[in-house]
């Protein structure tokens, strides 16, 4: 089809609520095209991004701005991608190995929520690629494998979407420590899961404690950060169990844990249903960069209360 026709129809569709030029299409608020065809180099996949554009747009690998934009997507591709496919997406190391950036200039810290936990360090290994062995985590590769690739553009209209946190300080309660928008305890001693979860309901009731739940994936982030600096020698318990003992993990507030990206180790959980109702809790584990692992909920292990500020 000539590009101009092209156009024509992607504008025709845009004013029916289509709002991606072909063959890209909506998901989330991006526009996509996912390569499933033709494996080709790093620099060969963001070639053929940029030729399916069309006149006056641009087009690179794809590339994810926030926790949110990357769990949703890898949850997308593992109902639309062929089993075990990689995918180059659009990161690359600069100047030094585990020194990367997206390629908007924003710089991609290994580790979680987008590394797979073992990868993002290898000498030689400078392009990424969201890996289906991984469970769609990235991982880095040699720039000249052949893998498939995600395309991705704007949307003809673009809203600011960025989250701004609030600037109001708050006081802590005694030991804890703030991380992002909330206060957090790190036990000092180990017990069991149960405990642990007694323990911040009653001990910190006034501010409404529990057993780590994140919020949000950005808040489960910004505490797996803080725990390789302050905490990288703990494993910690945290606010989620196995309820039925076939693989349906809720987190303590209710809501339920979400298989993959951003929250589990890509080996976890790993109890295969061999487990009756509650035999299995959830920890940060610190020899998997701090993503969840699934262990008996009566071994010992550290923990993390969340407390809620109350005004």
């Amino acid at each position: 089809m000539h590009v101009r026709t092209v156009l024509l129809v992607a504008l025709v569709g845009a004013a029916a609520g289509q709002v991606c030029y072909p063959p890209y299409q909506v998901v989330g608020d991006v526009c996509i095209y996912l390569n499933t065809e033709i494996p080709s180099t790093w620099q060969e996949a963001r070639d053929l991004c940029s030729s399916l554009a069309g006149d006056g747009a641009t087009s690179d690998l794809a590339i994810f701005p926030s926790c949110d934009t990357f769990s949703n997507f890898a949850g997308y591709l593992a109902l639309t991608a062929p089993p075990n496919s990689t995918f180059w997406v659009g990161a690359h190391t600069e100047f030094t190995v585990n020194n990367w950036r997206w390629l908007d200039g924003e710089p991609l810290a290994t580790g979680v929520p987008y590394w797979a936990y073992s990868e993002g360090h290898d000498d030689g290994e400078d392009c990424a690629a969201m890996d289906g062995n991984r469970r769609l985590q990235v991982a880095d590769y040699d720039c000249e494998e052949p893998r498939f690739s995600i395309c991705s553009m704007p949307l003809l209209r673009q809203h600011d979407t960025t989250h701004k946190s609030s600037s109001h300080h708050r006081e802590c309660p005694y030991g804890s420590v703030e991380v992002g928008d909330f206060c957090y305890w790190f036990s000092n001693d180990r017990t069991y899961w149960w405990d642990a979860e007694d323990y911040c309901r009653t001990h910190y009731s006034s501010n409404m404690g529990e057993l780590f739940a994140p919020s949000s994936c950005d808040e489960f982030t910004k505490v797996a950060h803080h725990m390789e600096v302050a905490e990288r020698d703990k494993s910690h318990w945290v606010g989620a169990s196995d309820i039925s003992g076939h693989q349906e993990w809720f987190w303590v507030n209710g809501d339920p844990v979400p298989g993959g990206p951003p929250f589990w180790a890509t080996d976890s959980p790993s109890n295969h249903l061999t487990s009756g109702p509650n035999d299995f809790c959830a920890l940060m584990s610190n020899t998997k960069r701090f993503y969840l692992v699934d262990g008996k909920c009566n071994d010992e292990n550290y923990f993390i209360c969340k407390l809620h500020y109350v005004e």
